[in-house]
């Protein structure tokens, strides 16, 4: 509509420009096809949150300065829902948990983020998860996040001890 646009996100597309990735992303094809998005904080036009590169999924773009200060506060005040569903290795035993564990850089590879038991690295993450389908092997999971750190979902999923399906 005049206000907002919701892209259904394909794997291996970058949402913005980044190290290694200046051309061929979300934003590249957003400030082609729309003319004056506004800016976030960042500089990126229109976004208000993003997804991984290998992951598919809806993303909601602002399209105006009052949607995209409407948006920001709903993400920022956590009065919007977001859920992801995902495929992990193994067979999760509870029907439901919370995983909580700082997330930042890993330790010894830089290019990854992992859990640090040192409340003093990295930055506080929720993540609760819930079983929607057991295939023994593999687990289907519904994830929902009370913080948006990079990678949350394969880093909390993988520091219980269930990676996550395709992951590189």
């Amino acid at each position: 509509d005049e206000d907002v646009l919701v892209v259904d996100k394909e794997p291996g597309m970058v949402v913005h420009p980044g190290h290694g990735n200046y051309s061929g992303t979300l934003v590249n094809a957003l400030a082609y096809h729309f003319k004056n998005l506004p800016m976030n904080s960042s500089e990126r036009p229109g976004l208000v949150h993003r997804i991984d590169k290998d992951t598919t999924g809806l993303l909601v773009v602002a399209k105006t300065e009052h949607a995209m200060a409407y948006l920001t506060k709903q993400f920022a005040e956590k009065t919007s829902e977001r859920e992801y569903v995902a495929l992990v290795w193994g067979n999760i035993e509870e029907d439901e948990g919370t995983v909580e564990g700082n997330i930042g850089r890993h330790d010894t590879n830089r290019m990854q983020m992992a859990v640090h038991s040192n409340d003093e690295k990295g930055k506080p993450a929720v993540t609760h998860y819930k079983v929607l389908e057991r295939f023994g092997y593999v687990t289907l999971v519904s994830c929902q996040l009370e913080t948006g750190r990079t990678h949350q979902i394969r880093v909390h999923m993988a520091h219980i001890g269930f990676a996550l399906v395709g992951d590189k």
